[in-house]
């Protein structure tokens, strides 16, 4: 049995946890960060997958979700909001961080403020070069197009581009009919500001970056900066795709994480970056 809870203000840290503590404290911990626009229910599957094995945890990142309310999306607080959480949770239990997109950012930044607080972590279409033209052209039209998801017909549109199942589109349009319009201008902007930190190096995790073969040019940069940045970095493409990785190949993207916690080959499927 699962149920939604929140920790104390300071943490702020939304997750679903199983109820039966006691039988998971020596379990390993898996924490699922998603991306912008969505929120924790993107994980529903995967935590379905894999709750059996670890203790998961899949947060509400800052205005999304159960914190739509909470309107200033921080990358900051976000990975710290992590980093205490683990700091007071794991006791000395491996932890697996997977991020996606914005979550992947924030994994990134998570892996770089506290080099031995990861075990392993994967990293999946993370923008770590800054596009700070593209938010200077973009930024004034935000406020105009924000009506635009309150709009059924575009949410519609949107879940097809991202390859979202319809079993799931009813929490995509609530997550999308929610979100503030402050939280868009905020994480948009942090988003297209991020850069890799120096200190990423440093990182004691092993570490999987992965990016879509049909994602822009800068996204497939990106993950080769990552990828080369650091000496236990290993970075595949996932063929046919675009920024959609865990909606639209699931069960490659399953049998992917498996077989990089257990130290296994990757799938056939994925191309090595170099």
């Amino acid at each position: 049995m699962w149920k939604k809870q929140s920790a104390q203000k300071a943490a702020a840290f939304f997750l679903y946890r199983r109820m039966e503590l006691s039988s998971m404290m020596d379990r390993s911990i898996m924490i699922f960060l998603h991306g912008g626009g969505v929120s924790s229910w993107m994980w529903q599957e995967q935590v379905e997958i894999f709750k059996d094995t670890y203790e998961c945890f899949a947060p509400d990142l800052i205005g999304h979700g159960t914190r739509a309310k909470e309107q200033i999306f921080s990358m900051n607080e976000s990975a710290q909001e992590v980093i205490s959480w683990i700091k007071e949770n794991a006791n000395g239990r491996q932890v697996i961080l997977i991020g996606f997109s914005l979550g992947a950012q924030i994994a990134v930044d998570v892996l770089s403020r506290e080099p031995d607080i990861v075990d392993i972590a994967v990293i999946n279409s993370a923008l770590v070069m800054p596009l700070p033209w593209l938010h200077f052209m973009v930024r004034p039209l935000l406020p105009l197009t924000y009506p635009l998801l309150k709009k059924d017909w575009f949410i519609q549109l949107q879940a097809e581009k991202m390859g979202l199942s319809q079993h799931v589109l009813h929490h995509y349009a609530a997550e999308s009919k929610h979100l503030q319009k402050k939280t868009l201008l905020t994480m948009f902007q942090e988003n297209l500001h991020y850069k890799l930190p120096d200190t990423f190096q440093q990182a004691k995790a092993r570490i999987l970056v992965t990016v879509g073969e049909k994602e822009k040019g800068i996204m497939t940069r990106s993950a080769k900066k990552i990828t080369n940045s650091h000496p236990k970095a290993a970075g595949v493409i996932v063929p046919g795709i675009g920024h959609t990785f865990t909606f639209e190949k699931k069960e490659l993207f399953t049998e992917m994480i498996k077989s990089f916690i257990e130290a296994r080959a990757l799938p056939v499927e994925l191309k090595e970056i170099h």
